[in-house]
């Protein structure tokens, strides 16, 4: 569970909050009242692993192998459609 503090409270007293994140504490940052950063000591979990453990992504089994090489293309088909587009008032 994540312990919320205002911006103004988290400056006064950083060092605190810092000790807190430290010990394992998780601290959402908020700024009147909406959240705006999220503070993890260096041991938590990664984003990749929080993911990981909530069956969102899994981890790949075995070494990808290797890719092909790119298909040589002359000028950029994104930039023509672009400027098509442009040209026809989109």
């Amino acid at each position: 569970m994540a312990v919320q503090v205002g911006v103004k409270e988290f400056r006064e007293n950083l060092a605190r909050w810092l000790e807190r994140a430290a010990a394992g504490e998780e601290i959402v940052v908020t700024d009147r009242g909406k959240p705006k950063a999220r503070l993890l000591g260096t041991q938590g979990e990664t984003a990749l692993e929080r993911l990981v453990r909530e069956g969102v992504v899994t981890l790949p089994t075995k070494p990808r192998g290797k890719l092909p090489p790119p298909i040589p293309v002359e000028g950029s088909p994104v930039t023509d459609i672009l400027l098509e587009q442009r040209e026809q008032g989109f």
